[in-house]
């Protein structure tokens, strides 16, 4: 498994942003053990809804912006250091975990099967992005709620994404994507989501 030399210093930024894109999210003990949209303590079901949606949303947006959105006007000059990006053998690493238990050992078979392999897999891009080649940054544009799980979308990557709530926080629990051709209109392959690409 590729563990790059600068793990240490990544979780602890990722635990730091993990903190502040929940602090305003955690509750009362007793909310942040009862199931979104089920609860029936001292705020309204649609005030809880707002609450968990927003936590979501910044959720999401906080793992962009840490994964790539604060390279992405760098990435590109011939003189920026590409170790600096992250890449989602990371992400499988991460602490707290921002992946379902599923994806972490679906991508951790592939990169078993990479290696055997002398390769690739079934993962020739970069999942989190669906490119080899990202450009620009990846912003929330919606985000909806149906009781524990989360749906994003993110039109930049043509990609929309499932989450769960895991108690205090989310986790990614698939990614669904459209592949276009660069001028974004032509579809280059059929849709078709994480799981079902690393189940082939």
């Amino acid at each position: 498994m590729k563990l790059l030399g600068r793990s240490a210093k990544c979780y602890l930024l990722w635990a730091t942003l993990f903190v502040a894109s929940n602090s305003h999210a955690q509750k009362s003990p007793d909310q942040e053990q009862t199931p979104i949209q089920e609860t029936t303590s001292k705020a309204p079901a649609t005030e809880l809804s707002s609450t968990a949606e927003r936590s979501c949303r910044t959720f999401v947006q906080k793992f962009y912006d840490w994964y790539w959105n604060q390279f992405a006007k760098q990435a590109d000059n011939p003189r920026f250091d590409l170790r600096k990006l992250h890449d989602y053998h990371e992400v499988v690493n991460l602490k707290p975990p921002v992946l379902s238990p599923t994806l972490i050992m679906l991508i951790r078979r592939d990169e078993q099967a990479a290696a055997a392999a002398g390769g690739i897999a079934n993962l020739d891009f970069d999942p989190f992005l669906n490119s080899q080649d990202p450009q620009g940054r990846f912003m929330v544009d919606q985000a909806k709620l149906s009781k524990r799980k989360c749906r994003v979308t993110i039109p930049h990557g043509h990609m929309t994404i499932d989450l769960e709530n895991s108690g205090r926080s989310w986790v990614f629990v698939n990614f669904f994507y459209s592949f276009y051709s660069d001028d974004g209109k032509t579809k280059q392959a059929p849709d078709s989501d994480l799981i079902q690409i690393l189940k082939q």
